[in-house]
């Protein structure tokens, strides 16, 4: 286990970034939950929005059933940058935190595209949207999304459910000794996935361990067709260069269609940051915003 969790530069900072024994001792949000057994509980997002967990996780989950929430600072810009109506992409969405926030904030007049590679996190996901009401208007598709279509390995662990990556250089499944997943999972890239024309993207959030700029260069044509388009993505350039797509390369197609760059401070504000600032970084992770034009949120 530990040795999974050791393969998760990502995950290992997410969690560090959020509240713990040294936050103030009040809970933002009211929390309840109920262990439903089968390794699920059923508990409170933002102390309003019903969210079903996998109990064996030792990252998400206890933050979700403990305190209500999950990257508050993410969440709440994330949250911000949606308008009624809107058309929301989730990818990566896990058990879907990001889903249910953009379910509730875009409505029934708008859309939302939740993709969930790990099939047991997509049928929690399924049973959220539902028992909230927002499954008539959103939808889950089980593939991963990248630049290629085909098919690749999902490699995750169910104790470290945030931190699933994408092998894409075999195709297999099965459990290892230390209990990691393989799991085969279809990759499908969104300009060919989706073939309506005149389907647009106004918001989307990309957190795939790596597979962000893959996924980007695979969504191009979304995004020229998309001039509302606000992204919040998942910014580690060395898990994005093993994935064959630098910061630089993902700055350099974003900036060539117009966008903007923002990163996301403590107080979950905007700040400005330079293309060839963002582009120059090495190592680190945190959540940027692209957007045309000079406001995003």
């Amino acid at each position: 286990m530990a040795g999974f969790f050791a393969k998760l530069p990502g995950l290992r900072s997410r969690l560090a970034r959020s509240p713990g024994p040294a936050a103030p001792p009040q809970l933002p949000y009211r929390t309840s939950s109920a262990f439903l057994g089968d390794y699920t509980a059923l508990t409170l997002l933002h102390g309003a929005y019903m969210i079903y967990v996998d109990t064996r996780s030792t990252d998400i989950a206890p933050h979700l059933m403990m305190r209500g929430e999950w990257e508050p600072h993410e969440v709440a810009t994330f949250q911000r940058m949606i308008r009624p109506g809107d058309t929301v992409f989730d990818l990566g969405a896990n058990v879907g935190v990001y889903s249910l926030i953009a379910a509730a904030a875009t409505g029934p007049r708008g859309q939302v595209h939740a993709f969930e590679p790990n099939p047991r996190n997509a049928a929690l996901l399924a049973r959220s949207l539902a028992v909230n009401g927002f499954d008539g208007f959103s939808t889950i598709h089980a593939v991963a999304v990248g630049e290629e279509e085909g098919t690749a390995t999902l490699v995750f662990n169910p104790e470290w459910s945030g931190g699933g990556f994408m092998d894409t250089t075999r195709a297999e499944g099965g459990v290892g000794a230390d209990g990691d997943r393989r799991v085969p999972a279809r990759v499908v890239t969104l300009d060919r996935y989706f073939t309506d024309p005149s389907l647009t993207l106004d918001v989307a959030k990309l957190d795939i361990e790596g597979m962000e700029g893959r996924a980007l260069r695979g969504m191009r044509g979304l995004l020229e067709r998309s001039p509302r388009a606000r992204l919040m993505i998942e910014w580690a350039p060395d898990m994005l260069a093993r994935q064959g797509v630098t910061a630089a390369e993902i700055v350099a197609l974003l900036a060539g269609i117009g966008f903007r760059f923002w990163t996301i401070s403590g107080r979950a504000s905007l700040e400005p940051i330079a293309a060839e600032a963002l582009g120059g970084m090495t190592d680190g992770l945190q959540n940027v915003v692209a957007a045309r034009g000079p406001d995003p949120a």
